[in-house]
């Protein structure tokens, strides 16, 4: 087989593999889905250390996601994860635990593509229409991807990369990355300036209690042999671009 014949072989089966990439909208879902999942926000006035471990007093008090469940169709997933969202008037912040028996994130170069090992992903639709929505992944080394799309997975193939999020970002692993060695997962906090969800010169301040946006959140994990997935909301068809099947975030103010 030719190196472009063998390079072609690879990437059909990646393409094969990567439980977000590859189908259309149109592939009819494998099953009836739940409605999709409401995450009620609360506002924080002491904001997390941004260190990847879950220990803030805020992430006790600050509402969960629930297990992550099977992407495709819903249900319990094979991959263990979860998520936790505060937010004050400077940031979103969010938490994900992931449980995961073999790191795999060598990647080192910002906007690499993360989503072909292990890291979790946020898609955000802040005006909930499926337009103009965000795409933020987090490696376990730290490693941060971003873009955005003016609507479904365009402009092609990966959106406006230049969109930097300005996120801080931390990983606390549970395990080493890369070796063979058996791991235990890791945790991932992420600040988001509402100000990167601007849009041309029009500054974006933070939501007012009783707002709502449209978001989920995904893990990916690389295994020896395939790669599997899970989601917060569970999206009928392999690709993870369905905003219609985003949760909704509704933005509440602080925990009493």
């Amino acid at each position: 087989m030719t190196a472009a014949r063998m390079q072609l072989f690879r990437s059909v089966l990646l393409c094969a593999c990567l439980v977000g990439s590859c189908t259309s909208e149109s592939e009819p879902p494998t099953r009836t889905l739940d409605p999709v999942p409401e995450l009620r926000v609360n506002q924080t006035s002491i904001p997390p250390r941004i260190d990847g471990v879950l220990d803030d007093r805020g992430w006790d008090e600050a509402s969960g996601t629930g297990s992550f469940v099977e992407t495709r169709r819903g249900g319990k997933a094979e991959l263990q994860a979860a998520a936790k969202l505060l937010w004050d008037r400077h940031h979103l912040y969010v938490a994900v635990d992931v449980r995961d028996t073999l790191l795999r994130a060598s990647d080192r170069e910002r906007d690499s593509h993360l989503w072909e090992q292990d890291c979790v992903e946020l898609m955000i639709d802040p005006g909930g229409h499926g337009t103009n929505y965000f795409e933020i992944q987090v490696s376990p080394r730290g490693v941060v991807f971003d873009t955005r799309y003016d609507r479904r997975r365009w402009p092609q193939p990966y959106g406006r990369v230049e969109w930097d999020a300005r996120v801080r970002a931390a990983v606390d692993l549970r395990g080493t990355l890369d070796d063979d060695a058996p791991d235990a997962g890791y945790s991932v906090e992420i600040a988001i300036p509402w100000h990167a969800f601007s849009l041309e010169g029009a500054r974006m301040g933070s939501p007012a209690v009783g707002d709502h946006w449209r978001m989920n959140v995904y893990a990916i994990d690389l295994m020896r042999r395939r790669q599997r997935a899970a989601a917060w909301s569970a999206l009928g068809i392999g690709d993870f671009h369905v905003p219609r099947r985003f949760g909704i975030l509704r933005f509440q103010g602080e925990a009493e």
